[in-house]
């Protein structure tokens, strides 16, 4: 007996079984708390799912809190206490931080905010001493996608052929010669930008990207000038105008010169889509193009144009300038977006017949004109009658600052503060000289515009003026001109001052015409900014933050 009992007292068999219920247990403790999470994540997944959808559709509908009810009920989600729809504004600005673009209420909401909550409950973690549920919640804000594309650059009125062929062979290294009646057709010919980029991806070796990837990519001079044609507006091609381009790209055909597309066009906020979504047409002028591209395969370096007799009423005429910018097209924007021209310097240097019996005078306008902007104000898209919609810009023409005067060697780099003009020496002849200096300047103002539904289709331009020059910009830089003898005067035989300004008055007329068509073809005017809403996209929407 006192045998069995102390066998019975060493015997150590199944003392591990209550090691292993606990361990057991805590693993199913665990087991179950992974259960619940995994319930709640997926929960905060489903809720965010939910949540950014009902703020694109509570975007695109004109009645947002029932819109955003209807696609939570839709995806299950049946207790309308757990919903907050906050209207307000969003400010697509990356200057701003993103917590503080979204201001809840206004007048006019551009944007919504959904937020959802819902109560998931735990089956396990409760029995471990867990909570018995977790509350759950996610939110997404959305802006309504009402997107315009508008431009901003040049008008054309008073083109001078010659000029105009001499600017763009010097720009783009071979000879152009278009009649007058060529530039008028190129300037009424409409180019599908998005359709050019389309074509343009295979010349590239581009498949199944984005326009984005595109507008990376450089063309050939020869080949921008065929697909400008290709991507035309039928309506809109007159024979003319096709007759011009091929004769262009024929020209072209020779040189290897290149432009690089990002500094010519922009597909703005739809250009991470794919090129083989088409849609709305996004408009841009072929001759705009044209000019553009030149100045870009330039590489904006500075450009001297020697006219000899070429202006009539004028001696000789020389050009020389600095720019990098000609019209410029936004692509599909949202409100707030905005689009400027670059400074431009401009020297343009006259000899104009002299006075009877004086030699012929010389002088020397310099021109600069800081940027001009436009910013999309609204977009308005009407649900119900989409021949009523309208887009409004805000354009701000800046300064224009001419001067006769002296030229320093750096009058031209865009880098430099503007030189203060000196007097220049207008006339010299034995024992006399004339000289003088002049300024004017054109002041900034800000104009709003409304595009109707009619100028947007037919991509009107409208032209906003700093000021109204009501005389010619010549005669009032030379109602302003300061003129000094030097040597030899005669008072009451010759008065040199007088003949030199009669001279001068006598040529405002030719030195307006050359003005205004190297600045047209350049993509500038003075003190003034021309601008078109070349399309909308309505009725979509864009999760934001």
């Amino acid at each position: 007996m006192k045998d069995r009992l102390g066998r019975l007292g060493s015997d150590e068999a199944g003392s591990i079984l209550p090691l292993v219920a606990v361990v057991l247990a805590m693993l199913c403790g665990i087991a179950g708390l992974g259960v619940d999470l995994g319930l709640v994540y997926l929960e905060k997944r489903r809720i965010q799912s939910a949540v950014d959808l009902a703020a694109l559709a509570a975007a695109r509908a004109s009645d947002g809190a029932a819109a955003a009810t209807r696609a939570l009920v839709d995806n299950g989600y049946r207790i309308p206490d757990d919903v907050t729809v906050t209207p307000g504004t969003y400010v697509p600005d990356r200057a701003i931080p993103a917590a503080s673009r979204f201001t809840p209420g206004s007048s006019a909401p551009n944007a919504i905010r959904i937020r959802l909550a819902n109560t998931v409950r735990t089956a396990f973690t409760r029995i471990v001493g867990g909570p018995s549920s977790f509350v759950v919640s996610g939110d997404a804000t959305a802006r309504r996608a009402e997107l315009a594309a508008f431009g901003i650059g040049s008008r054309l009125v008073g083109l001078d052929a010659g000029i105009a062929n001499a600017l763009l062979s010097r720009l783009l290294g071979t000879t152009v010669s278009l009649s007058l009646m060529d530039y008028r057709a190129l300037a009424a010919l409409r180019v599908d930008a998005l359709g050019f980029l389309r074509s343009a991806a295979p010349r590239i070796g581009l498949q199944a990207v984005t326009y984005d990837d595109v507008l990376k990519g450089s063309l050939r001079l020869s080949d921008f000038v065929a697909l400008l044609g290709q991507a035309s507006e039928p309506a809109s091609g007159s024979a003319a105008a096709r007759a011009s381009l091929n004769a262009l790209t024929a020209a072209l055909s020779g040189t290897g010169t290149s432009v690089r597309l990002a500094g010519l066009l922009t597909a703005g906020e739809i250009g991470s889509s794919p090129v083989a979504q088409t849609g709305e047409a996004l408009w841009v002028n072929a001759l705009d193009m044209i000019g553009g591209a030149a100045f870009l395969a330039n590489g904006g370096r500075q450009v001297g144009l020697d006219l000899g007799t070429a202006v009539p009423g004028l001696l000789r005429a020389s050009v020389s300038l600095r720019t990098g910018d000609a019209w410029h097209t936004s692509g599909f924007t949202g409100i707030g977006g905005s689009l400027s021209t670059a400074q431009q310097r401009i020297l343009v240097e006259l000899w104009i017949p002299g006075p009877v019996g004086l030699v012929d005078l010389y002088l020397p306008i310099a021109i600069e004109l800081a940027p001009a902007r436009a910013v999309l104000r609204s977009v308005v898209c009407p649900w119900n009658a989409s021949n009523e919609r309208t887009a409004t810009l805000d354009v701000t023409t800046g300064i224009a600052a001419l001067s006769i005067g002296a030229i320093p060697a750096n009058a031209l780099d865009l880098g430099t503060p503007r030189p203060a003009p000196t007097p220049v020496t207008i006339l010299k002849a034995p024992l006399l000289s004339v000289t003088g200096v002049s300024a004017v300047q054109l002041g900034a103002s800000t104009r709003s515009l409304t595009f109707t539904d009619d100028d947007i289709r037919t991509g009107r331009i409208r032209t906003v003026s700093t000021t109204t020059l009501v005389t010619s910009v010549t005669a009032s830089l030379l109602a302003n001109l300061d003129l000094q003898i030097n040597g030899l005067s005669l008072p009451g035989l010759v008065d040199p001052k007088g003949l030199v300004a009669t001279a001068l008055g006598a040529a405002a007329g030719p030195i307006d015409a050359l003005l205004f068509s190297i600045l047209g073809l350049a993509g500038v005017q003075l003190g003034a900014a021309d601008v078109a809403v070349t399309g909308t996209r309505c009725g979509g929407a864009v999760l934001v933050q």
